[in-house]
């Protein structure tokens, strides 16, 4: 069973109230899976922060806003499957806008 650590910023932040969380799940979890733990846990108004959603060309879309292990789970290259990318034990999910600058 995975170990991983949830980190939070920004508006998710606001809504959970604590930098980061452990959890351990079950093998075979997925990004998805650990998101809807999270909005099982925390509630729905949840949900509208860990998603974006909207039309492209006519194509309805509908994608997370999460980094695992510093990398965005847009990312085809890094994840294929997408939020269906099963999570592995010592992952880090970073949920939240994560801005920097100099």
């Amino acid at each position: 069973m995975p170990d991983i650590l949830c980190n939070y910023y920004s508006t998710v932040y606001g809504i959970i109230n604590k930098h980061e969380e452990k959890f351990t799940v079950p093998q075979g979890t997925t990004v998805e899976g650990v998101l809807e733990l999270l909005i099982k846990k925390y509630g729905g108004r949840l949900e509208e922060h860990l998603y974006s959603e909207g039309v492209i060309c006519g194509k309805y879309y509908k994608t997370a806003a999460v980094y695992v292990n510093k990398k965005r789970i847009q990312w085809l290259q890094d994840f294929p499957d997408g939020i269906k990318t099963k999570v592995n034990d010592g992952d880090v999910l970073s949920l939240g806008l994560i801005m920097g600058g100099g």
